[in-house]
């Protein structure tokens, strides 16, 4: 009953902001945005393309920012385009670059063991999939990360945002009520924002550390999966996990030739174009260790 008041305590400023927001627009442009005809017809078909593509762009910033440049260091992109992206996160997610890179790295520090945030091998998949979130959320605080995250460089952007988090998603939400209205506004700003802990913390760190096949052997029970390849375009690469988790600092997660990394070709036409410098691409040498390709 506390949990519950808690949390009601929390989501009643943003419930109150709506209404008067919802009542604002009613009085202003209409109860059905600018763009009044935009759902009209088809509109379940529009949710799930609004959706595909949206996941795509969010966990493609997530991916080549946060992890492969900010966490692991493989890529340095134009301050330009790495500020579009942190911007972007910040919006769709409510995610900083500070929080998410002290996650991260205590999450390759501690993979799999009884630390790791989310280890679905701890923790069950059911857990990791469904509420990862909240132990991300979690971990945080944790004294360990926090350490991490006082380590890390930050400049006026990321600074900002870390202090205001839930100010991009309200931007964003605004944008969608004025845009669509207030009820088709709600409905893609709450499909928005559940984009990372499904994909993200649940569709990476919980199927990705619970079945698949591994090219190496690994101390953690980090798998592949990039044969499920729809779903590894919209997540941008990212389950090809344990090739990653066995060459973290590599900017691309393709390492057989069957694998499929999409990110790596954003990477590779971003560098074509002076906006990306590669820092560290893997090449597999003739006496390094290899698992069988067995799916487990």
């Amino acid at each position: 009953m506390k949990k519950a008041l808690k949390v009601l305590n929390a989501i009643a400023p943003f419930i109150a902001a709506y209404i008067a927001f919802a009542i604002v627009l009613q009085l202003t442009i209409g109860a059905d945005g600018i763009f009044k005809t935009a759902f009209e017809s088809h509109g379940g078909l529009k949710l799930a393309l609004y959706i595909f593509f949206m996941t795509h762009l969010t966990i493609t910033a997530m991916s080549l920012c946060f992890h492969r440049a900010h966490t692991h260091k493989g890529v340095k992109f134009h301050p330009v385009v790495d500020g579009a992206m942190q911007i972007w996160l910040w919006a769709t997610t409510s995610m900083s670059k500070l929080d998410w890179v002290s996650v991260h790295v205590y999450h390759h520090a501690t993979s799999d063991t009884p630390k790791d945030p989310h280890s679905p091998v701890q923790k069950g998949l059911a857990r990791v999939f469904f509420l990862g979130v909240l132990d991300y959320s979690k971990a945080k605080s944790d004294p360990e990360v926090l350490k991490i995250r006082a380590r890390l460089p930050v400049n006026p952007l990321e600074r900002f945002i870390s202090r205001n988090l839930f100010l991009g998603p309200i931007v964003l939400g605004a944008l969608l009520m004025v845009a669509f209205g207030p009820t088709w506004g709600l409905i893609l700003m709450v499909s928005t924002f559940l984009i990372s802990p499904v994909f993200a913390v649940g569709g990476v760190n919980a199927l990705a550390h619970w079945f698949g096949y591994k090219n190496y052997k690994s101390s953690d029970n980090s798998r592949n999966l990039g044969f499920l390849f729809i779903l590894n375009w919209m997540i941008c690469g990212e389950l090809d996990h344990n090739n990653h988790h066995s060459h973290p600092s590599s900017c691309s997660f393709r390492h057989k030739p069957w694998e499929l990394d999409i990110g790596y070709v954003y990477i590779c036409l971003l560098s074509a174009v002076g906006l990306a410098e590669i820092k560290y691409l893997h090449r597999k040498k003739a006496s390094e260790p290899e698992a069988e390709s067995v799916l487990a």
